[in-house]
């Protein structure tokens, strides 16, 4: 098993991949990567179901809207239909920023379903985050799958009191599904109110030191994989930072014609 420390620290190097990189190849490989642990540990059926059906979602849309409303120059179009017209460069760059934050939110939701939150807080607290910051962040984690069992109670709920959901017009399926996260707010208020006034009654101290009764180990294994990830995130950094150098007029050198043809073709 990954040290959660290991875990956090892949989850900076996507973070930082997402940014550098641009090509929809090279951005999807990496969401691909980042919902590997995913698939090694799969979420029940009915949540994975959505969340293809939600990812589908996110990159038609943002594919789409990119595509139609493209404005740069030079930009080539795929078909038109009348005065509408679909740009091949806007799919491209919808595609490319659906994949991008895909990747993040992989990254994100294997971290939450697959580290338990006082593995999370140790590993937060042992990479020198303030105590205060480090529970706040792991009880925020621990919170989000309720958050979505909640959700699914509340349309469970709702489906039983009526006709489905499909069934009615775009703005009253609009304006049932933003009353059905109402509830799950007010849920989500009250059970933070029950555990401020539950650390309060204990005394609890952000300041006061503490030790884990399970420390946190690194293994060789954590080395070996979060090395040559990290290697290859420095790697793409610098690439991305002396190829935008010479995009911008600033340094060029001669001896990296091979460094730039790579970096505009592959990241």
């Amino acid at each position: 098993m990954i040290d959660p420390r290991a875990r956090l620290l892949l989850i900076v190097n996507v973070g930082l991949l997402a940014v550098t990189l641009e090509r929809p190849l090279s951005l999807g490989l990496l969401a691909l990567a980042a919902a590997a642990p995913l698939v090694i540990s799969p979420p029940p059926a009915r949540w994975f179901v959505r969340g293809v059906l939600m990812v589908v979602g996110i990159v038609w849309s943002t594919v789409l809207s990119q595509g139609l409303f493209y404005a740069e120059q030079p930009r080539v179009a795929l078909g038109c239909l009348g005065p509408i017209c679909l740009w091949r460069e806007g799919v491209l760059w919808g595609l490319a920023q659906s994949t991008r934050f895909l990747a993040v939110s992989f990254a994100g939701l294997a971290l939450t379903l697959t580290t338990p939150p006082d593995r999370l807080l140790a590993a937060l607290i042992a990479l020198r985050v303030p105590f205060g910051l480090a529970l706040m962040g792991a009880t925020a984690l621990r919170f989000v799958p309720e958050l979505g069992q909640e959700l699914l109670i509340v349309r469970d709920a709702r489906a039983q009191r009526g006709r489905p959901v499909y069934r009615r017009g775009p703005l009253v399926w609009l304006r049932l599904e933003l009353s059905m996260i109402r509830p799950v707010i007010a849920r989500a208020w009250r059970r933070a109110q029950s555990l401020a006034e539950s650390l309060d009654t204990r005394g609890f101290d952000p300041l006061r030191p503490r030790i884990s009764r399970r420390p946190l180990r690194l293994t060789w294994l954590d080395v070996l994989i979060v090395a040559p990830v990290t290697g290859l995130t420095l790697a793409a950094v610098v690439a991305r930072l002396i190829t935008l150098l010479y995009t911008s007029d600033t340094w060029y050198h001669p001896s990296l014609r091979g460094l730039y043809a790579f970096t505009r073709l592959w990241l």
